[in-house]
């Protein structure tokens, strides 16, 4: 018979770093990273163009009254968006967070747009 203060050493599951050598995991690690570095890399090209163009759009909806104007400031200020967008993405440290400070303003100019557009 087993002496039961052995018992968490039959039921225990080998961590990863046991199974894995070193040379794998770092491997593993940098394979994440860099699929981390692509998304954020497409969030910041595609989100902040969606958020630029949102931008534009309701900036140019809101002053119709001046249509070149409104067209030319609409489209120097969404720019500017975009780079910023772009720029912030990689400055903040979570990932989520990068990706709802994306995703959460482009819903809310949606709707102002809709709200404004009818």
């Amino acid at each position: 018979m087993q002496n039961l203060n052995n018992v968490a050493d039959l039921v225990a599951v080998p961590s990863i770093s046991k199974t894995l050598s070193s040379r794998s995991q770092s491997e593993i690690l940098l394979t994440r990273y860099r699929l981390l570095v692509l998304y954020r890399f497409i969030l910041a090209t595609v989100g902040g163009y969606v958020l630029a163009s949102l931008t534009a759009m309701v900036l140019a909806k809101v002053f119709s009254d001046y249509r070149a104007s409104a067209v030319i400031g609409a489209t120097i200020i969404a720019f500017c968006v975009h780079s910023a967008a772009f720029i912030w993405v990689f400055m903040v440290n979570k990932t989520l967070k990068a990706s709802l400070g994306i995703i959460v303003p482009s819903i809310f100019l949606y709707v102002i747009y809709q709200v404004v557009g009818s």
